[in-house]
């Protein structure tokens, strides 16, 4: 029985993300022209200059590094690719750069739930396992709930989703008894008692 399942969740921002994307790849753009055509000056300075010419052409370089770096925090998303008991989960920034940010099976999952239930506060404070956010959003959207997969991926990381429930019930088909937690609540039911 093969399954392939596929959910992005956007962030709920996603115009201003892109806005600050925009100008911050425009600014990082101007900074390397500059540090570029600072190179080329540079031999057609005097030698008692360059240092602190160099200088100058590094610090130009820096910043084109740092809002480089810093312009891949905007404008992201996250798809999560079920498939035939394998989960992958890609960080998309500015809708056409992919990173692929884990990749485990049903096998390595040692818990699922549901991060409003204590046992997620249990996981995320323990100091052997390493939490990893998989939204840009504080609050889920309509239809979909923030779920937790503590897995054994290169030691013990907590990964939050934030995803429909048909993607937990792919996954249970998959993995071992006893991976959902006891006290786990559907979100129809949880819906119901508000």
């Amino acid at each position: 029985m093969d399954i392939f399942y596929e959910e992005s969740s956007i962030a709920q921002n996603a115009a201003s993300g892109a806005r600050k994307y925009q100008i911050l790849n425009i600014l990082s753009q101007v900074f390397l022209w500059i540090g570029i055509l600072m190179i080329f000056i540079a031999f057609m300075l005097p030698f008692n200059v360059l240092i602190f010419w160099f200088i100058n052409v590094a610090m130009f370089f820096a910043i084109w590094f740092v809002l480089r770096r810093w312009k891949m925090n905007f404008n992201v998303s996250y798809d999560y690719c079920f498939v035939s008991g394998e989960l992958r989960i890609s960080k998309v920034v500015n809708i056409n750069r992919r990173k692929l940010v884990a990749r485990f099976t049903t096998e390595e999952m040692i818990q699922i739930g549901d991060i409003d239930n204590p046992s997620f506060e249990r996981f995320r404070s323990d100091p052997t396992s390493k939490t990893v956010i998989c939204t840009s959003n504080v609050e889920a959207t309509d239809g979909k709930f923030f779920m937790y997969i503590l897995a054994e991926y290169n030691g013990k990381k907590l990964f939050v989703l934030e995803c429909r429930e048909e993607l937990l019930m792919h996954i249970l088909k998959f993995a071992k008894r006893g991976t959902l937690e006891s006290d786990y609540v559907m979100q129809e039911k949880k819906k119901n008692r508000v």
